[in-house]
C-alpha cells in the first residue's frame, strides 16, 4: 500500500510560524506532523509514502534525508504550486496502477488506514472520501446510498431539494484509484475537488467512508494548533503515538529548565530549549533550541527561533492571544 501526504501548501493560516517552518514539519508536543503520519502509515501496513514540497522545500528535503524512516519516503519538488489536484496527479506517477491513500498534511487522525483502504477496493469506486460529522466543516452532501453528491454551496442546495441527503465534513483523507485522475494533465495546477465534481457529473461519484469513534483534529490555524497541543496533554498515555500524551507539561529530555521555573496549564519545552531562572510559563509552546531569558513571563503563546522581525524585545515571542 502506498500513500501521498499533501505538504506543499503555503500554510497562510499558521503565519508567522510557516515563514520559517513548512506546515508538515510543525512540531506537535515535540513531534513533527510528518513523523506522526509516517509512523501511522507504517503501523497500518503501508510500504511507501510520497510528499509534495513547494513552500520551504529545502527544509522538507533536509528533514526527510536526515532520518531513517520505517517505510520508503520520497519528496516530489513542485516548480510551481500545483494545488491538490496537480500534486496528486504528479504523485500518481510513482504509484503505477495501484490505488493510493492521500492525507492532508495539516490534520491529526487515528483513522484505520489499512481497513479503509480495503473498503475502498471492495467498493469498486474510483475515489473514496473519509467523512465525519463536524458541524463547523460540514459542507459535503452525502446521499442515502453513501455517495458524495456535491461540495460547498451546491451541496447545500442538493440537501434542500433531495430527500435522504445529509451534510458531513471531509477529513482530508481520501483513497484514489489512478483511473479517476489519469485524464488530468500532469504538471498543471488544479484543485482536486474540481476533479471530484467531474466524477459526480459523469455518474461515478466518490464513495463515502466512515470510521466509528474517529479522533480527528485539524491544525491549520494558530488557534487550532494551540488547542491540539493542550488537548493531547489531557489524553491517556500512548493514546496517539508517537505524540507525548498523558500530562499537560512535556519537557524534552534534551531541554534544560532551570530550578524555580513555574509552569501552569499546557506547556511544551522542545529539544535543545533552555529556560532560565525565575521564568513563568502558562499555556506556552517552546520550539527547539529557543532561549527564554531569566525573569520572562510568557502566557498563551508560541515561541520559535529564527522569526526575525516577529520576535519581541525579550527574545522569541511569536504570538500572544488577545
Amino acid at each position: 500500500m502506498r500513500a501521498m501526504i499533501l505538504a506543499a501548501g503555503l500554510g497562510t493560516r499558521l503565519l508567522p510560524l510557516t515563514r520559517v517552518c513548512p506546515k508538515v514539519l510543525v512540531p506537535v508536543r515535540g513531534i513533527p506532523v510528518l513523523d506522526f503520519w509516517i509512523q501511522r502509515l507504517h503501523r497500518c501496513g503501508f510500504d511507501d509514502a510520497v510528499l509534495n514540497a513547494y513552500h520551504l522545500k529545502d527544509k522538507v528535503v533536509d528533514a526527510v534525508s536526515r532520518k531513517e524512516w520505517p517505510i520508503n519516503v520520497e519528496v516530489h519538488l513542485e516548480p510551481v504550486l500545483l494545488g491538490t489536484g496537480g500534486g496528486i496527479r504528479t504523485a500518481m506517477e510513482s504509484f503505477e496502477d495501484e490505488p493510493f491513500a492521500v492525507i492532508n498534511g495539516d490534520i491529526i487522525c487515528d483513522a484505520p488506514l489499512d481497513a479503509l483502504y480495503r473498503e475502498h477496493l471492495r467498493s469498486g469506486a474510483e475515489v473514496s472520501l473519509l467523512l465525519h460529522d463536524w458541524p463547523a466543516f460540514n459542507n459535503v452532501a452525502v446521499t442515502r446510498e453513501g455517495f458524495v453528491a456535491g461540495f460547498g454551496k451546491e451541496a447545500e442546495k442538493i440537501q434542500s431539494h433531495r430527500d435522504g441527503v445529509r451534510m458531513l465534513a471531509f477529513t482530508g483523507i481520501h483513497f484514489v484509484s489512478p483511473s479517476a485522475i489519469q485524464e488530468y494533465p500532469s504538471g498543471i495546477p488544479g484543485d482536486i475537488v474540481s476533479i471530484y465534481r467531474n466524477l459526480i457529473a459523469r455518474g461515478t461519484p466518490p464513495k463515502a467512508l466512515f470510521s466509528s469513534g474517529l479522533f480527528w483534529r485539524e491544525m491549520g490555524s494558530m488557534e487550532s494548533y494551540m488547542r491540539l497541543s493542550a488537548e493531547l496533554g489531557t489524553l491517556h498515555p500512548g493514546f496517539l503515538p508517537p505524540f507525548r500524551t498523558g500530562h499537560p507539561i512535556y519537557i524534552h529530555p534534551e531541554a534544560v529548565v532551570s530550578p524555580g521555573v513555574q509552569m501552569r496549564g499546557s506547556v511544551v519545552v522542545g529539544r535543545g530549549a533552555r529556560v532560565h531562572e525565575k521564568v513563568y510559563l502558562e499555556n506556552v509552546i517552546l520550539w527547539e533550541n529557543v532561549r527564554v531569558k531569566a525573569g520572562s513571563v510568557l502566557k498563551d503563546c508560541i515561541v520559535a527561533d529564527g522569526l526575525g522581525a516577529d520576535l519581541n524585545a525579550n527574545g522569541t515571542l511569536v504570538r500572544e492571544r488577545q
